[in-house]
């Protein structure tokens, strides 16, 4: 049991309780350092809970890091950057510190080269019960080395939005009257959905292969 000195502390943080030692949330200067020990109003619900209007998605994180001066922050840069967020409305400056340090550099999280499919077995391999949906791109190129590039959508810039949340490829083929259009298909819980690139300069393609993968990350969760 805690003693008078160190009691249990309730919070509501955007509705959702938590529960820590007084002793916790003193232990870095910050905000709840500042609730803790001076007589600064504070918002309390009807279960005498202090309120803390912020969302309670990473506030585990920072109770970790406030109990342990440390915590393991999740892969997703995503996720990191809201983590930093909460930890700057807290004035917690040594999680900012690690968010930062956390942080790759953009070039490191999004390569320039893509990556590519050349058999048919890996193709399967890689959209067999993926553990997060695989978008593979396939693109024609000519026997003369033409290469027919996909009308209104940036590969690259795709890949730079969307890397961390899905695993991208590209599969080649030989270009033939009979198939000599850039298409794709979006692989997720043993499911397949397909789309093809149409001939437009208006961002149809980008905003349809865009509302396809914001779908499909939806269900996957």
């Amino acid at each position: 049991m805690s003693s008078d000195k160190n009691p249990v502390v309730k919070l509501n943080v955007g509705g959702v309780q938590f529960q820590t030692l007084k002793s916790t949330l003193t232990k870095f200067d910050g905000m709840f350092k500042v609730i803790m020990e001076t007589e600064i109003p504070v918002k309390k619900d009807e279960n005498s809970c202090v309120f803390i209007d912020r969302s309670p998605k990473h506030f585990e994180k920072i109770l970790n890091f406030m109990r342990d001066g440390d915590v393991a922050l999740p892969e997703s840069p995503e996720d990191v950057k809201e983590i930093q967020t909460e930890a700057q409305y807290y004035l917690l400056t040594g999680l900012v510190e690690l968010c930062k340090k956390n942080q790759k550099p953009v070039e490191l999280q999004y390569p320039d080269k893509f990556r590519y499919i050349k058999s048919d077995e890996e193709l399967f391999n890689l959209t067999y019960k993926p553990k997060k949906p695989v978008i593979v791109f396939f693109g024609p190129i000519h026997p003369s080395g033409i290469i027919y590039y996909p009308w209104d959508l940036d590969l690259l810039e795709f890949h730079k939005k969307y890397a961390s949340k899905i695993e991208i490829y590209i599969r080649l083929f030989a270009h033939s009257d009979e198939l000599n259009w850039w298409h794709y298909n979006v692989y997720a819980n043993e499911r397949l959905f397909p789309g093809k690139l149409k001939y437009s300069v208006t961002g149809g393609n980008t905003k349809a292969v865009e509302d396809l993968v914001e779908r499909v990350i939806q269900q996957n969760r």
